[in-house]
């Protein structure tokens, strides 16, 4: 396991949001291994595993952007992971637009043009 990251925020009711970036090679089975070490850990089965290895673009972006850093084993894979998923990002922002000015269209067309 490279990086560990969670929201930091804490509610009652709220599930434990945790994101790991794990090694090349990582088998998606490791993800219910993890879970299980999770919930032995911390006594809980509301546990929300994140593989950001294979996560969107947006998902990632939201971890760097509001996450809070457990642990790094690397702080050179977390620099280049961070770079790597910010120019994704940016990269599709103009499709993001284009595809909810579509939507915002969509929803007038079915809705109408509604000022509140």
């Amino acid at each position: 396991m490279k990086k560990v990251r969670g929201s930091g925020k804490i509610k009652v009711n709220s599930d434990l949001d945790i994101a790991v970036l794990l090694g090349n090679g990582y088998d998606p089975m490791d993800k219910l291994a993890l879970i299980g070490d999770l919930v032995s850990i911390f006594k809980r089965d509301d546990i929300d595993l994140v593989i950001l290895n294979s996560a969107n673009p947006v998902l990632k972006h939201q971890v760097i952007k509001h996450g809070k850093l457990i642990f790094e084993e690397n702080e050179d894979v977390k620099v280049e992971f961070e770079v790597k998923t910010l120019r994704e990002y940016m990269d599709m922002e103009y499709f993001r637009k284009v595809q909810m000015d579509v939507i915002k269209e969509w929803v007038k067309s079915v809705v109408g043009d509604r000022e509140e």
